[in-house]
């Protein structure tokens, strides 16, 4: 993929969907290094975007018509897996 894949941010909006205020996932990493965590691991979950296609969701269903032609959202978005620990 030769785009940056997001990730949901802190500052999302019910209203526009669980993609509202994504930051990108190299971001996701800055942040948790940010507030103090260490052994951040980022593990990117497409699959469960693109499982969306199937909830008959009349968001999704918008998103998907604006996308360019062959491209689904998992291409541009992602949800992800994040663990980290806080130092002693």
């Amino acid at each position: 993929m030769d785009r940056p894949a997001r990730t949901n941010g802190a500052n999302g909006a019910r209203s526009t969907g669980c993609s509202a205020g994504a930051v990108l996932v190299e971001e996701t990493r800055a942040q948790a290094s940010a507030a103090g965590l260490v052994d951040v691991v980022l593990e990117a979950k497409s699959e469960y975007v693109a499982s969306m296609v199937t909830w008959n969701d009349p968001l999704y269903a918008r998103i998907v018509a604006r996308l360019p032609e062959g491209t689904h959202p998992a291409d541009f978005i992602t949800s992800l897996d994040v663990s980290a620990r806080k130092p002693r």
